[in-house]
């Protein structure tokens, strides 16, 4: 029976599969075929990169590499499997066998212990093997996975429409963006740079991390949007975190309602100050007619492995105004802040993220951008 290294993708929701399929295509992975309603199998160039680059593929949860056997009866995949096991076998060692999926679990793990135990001097130790031997079965097959990659898992890109995810380059921003991918939404990241006071290593941490996680998750060419926010209005925020969440959640608002988004999301970080926090979004989001989702941010958002995009998200804090409290009566409505939160979402640039160079040229094309904006936003006042 024939064995092949393959690349193996399961998706979370049956759904996902065909649009993770196309996605596999565009990375250049091919004779891709479903297995069943969530696992497909892919033949590409080099499996363990394949693997890297589809666990950015909205929906799949798991993308493993390693060889496939099949299809066939239960118990010559069995024999295939063990043939292919005892090869790499160099006699005496103590190992495991992981069997899962295809409801066939038992049966099948029996017929493979039992060829392998009599055709080699492997003794099977659950406790302190060796070697442990992960079988995925699927479409009347048998994956032995040599290893994987965790996915993001959700429902497909742009199922559940569009939306807007506030990111300040931190891990909050991070999280929020994988969120709204997971949840089946064709999601743009909105960074605002807060004028003298985000330095510039922070607009280009945040730019590129932004740029990066986008182009990961959408190949063909994902959009950012960013932003300028004139100094008078950056001094004010300072005063408490509730006005600096108010006011991000007025712009991110009125573009996503401009641009008919169906949600903006928003990573909160659960520490004191959180409920007026909460209030701050809350509050924008019945003002102008828009939902808001928000998750709480950890420090490990459910995304796949980038080391480049880890070291930008390493350490950088991302939008911050002092303490959070709770903003004074009329604090909000009585100043500029609803006028210049408006001003600022017109002026927003969307800069397209494709390909390696992602990274830099939406860096460098909010860069071109950023003296128009400053010269409109701060009314000629530098």
């Amino acid at each position: 029976m024939r064995s092949d290294e393959a690349v193996l993708i399961e998706v979370e929701h049956p759904a996902a599969l065909g649009r993770a399929l196309e996605w596999a295509r565009g990375a250049g992975c091919g004779g891709g075929r479903a297995l069943d309603d969530r696992h497909a199998i892919l033949y590409c160039d080099n499996a363990l990169s394949a693997a890297n680059r589809l666990a950015w593929a909205p929906g799949v949860a798991r993308a493993a590499y390693g060889e496939f056997v099949g299809p066939g009866d239960l118990r010559d995949v069995s024999r295939a499997m063990a043939r292919l096991i005892s090869r790499s076998l160099t006699g005496g060692e103590r190992i495991w066998i992981h069997v899962e999926g295809g409801g066939d679990e038992a049966a099948f793990e029996d017929y493979l212990v039992g060829e392998i135990v009599s055709s080699t001097s492997a003794a099977l130790d659950p406790r302190r093997p060796d070697r442990l031997f992960e079988v995925i079965l699927a479409g009347g097959g048998a994956f032995l996975a040599h290893g994987y990659r965790r996915g993001m898992g959700g429902l497909p890109a742009g199922s559940e429409g569009t939306a807007i995810a506030l990111f300040s380059g931190g891990r909050c921003g991070a999280q929020a963006l994988v969120e709204s991918f997971r949840a089946g939404f064709q999601a743009r990241p909105l960074f605002l740079e807060l004028g003298g006071a985000t330095p510039p290593e922070g607009v280009r941490r945040a730019l590129m991390a932004a740029a990066i996680l986008v182009s990961n998750i959408v190949p063909s060419g994902g959009r950012v949007l960013a932003g300028y926010v004139p100094r008078r209005a950056a001094e004010a925020l300072r005063g408490g975190g509730w006005l600096l969440h108010r006011f991000l959640a007025e712009v991110a608002a009125r573009a996503a309602r401009a641009s008919g988004d169906r949600a903006v999301f928003a990573g909160i970080s659960p520490e004191p100050g959180y409920a007026e926090v909460l209030r701050a979004y809350w509050e924008a989001g019945s003002a102008l007619g828009v939902a808001f989702v928000l998750p709480q941010c950890c420090d490990a958002p459910r995304m796949p492995a980038d080391e480049e995009l880890e070291s930008i998200l390493e350490g950088h804090e991302g939008w911050s105004s002092g303490d959070l409290g709770p903003a004074r009566e009329g604090e909000w409505s009585s100043g500029d802040l609803p006028t210049i939160a408006a001003s600022v979402a017109d002026g927003l640039v969307e800069l397209r993220a494709e390909g390696e160079m992602a990274r830099h040229e939406v860096l460098d094309g909010y860069l071109r951008e950023r003296a128009r904006l400053e010269e409109l936003l701060e009314g000629g006042d530098s």
